[in-house]
């Protein structure tokens, strides 16, 4: 028993570590989706702001027209 205990050890620890490289490599490649999905939210918001603030710059210049076309103390 005293020639099988080294192995054994061995034989648990490379196996322990096969394993634990495989959970990480699958949290990579989770946490890559993740970002991914992330990243492409954010896009779609950014996107959306510009049309909002594109939309709020023409209401505000509408505004100023038409605040400018009034005369002093009737707008």
């Amino acid at each position: 028993m005293d020639g099988i205990g080294p192995w054994l050890t061995l034989a648990l620890l490379i196996a322990l570590l096969a394993w634990l490289r495989n959970d990480v490599r699958e949290l990579r490649r989770d946490l890559s989706g993740r970002i991914d999905a992330l990243a492409k939210d954010v896009a779609e918001l950014r996107e959306r702001m510009a049309k909002l603030e594109g939309a709020l710059e023409g209401f505000l210049a509408g505004r100023r027209d038409r605040d400018a076309s009034c005369p002093v103390g009737e707008g």
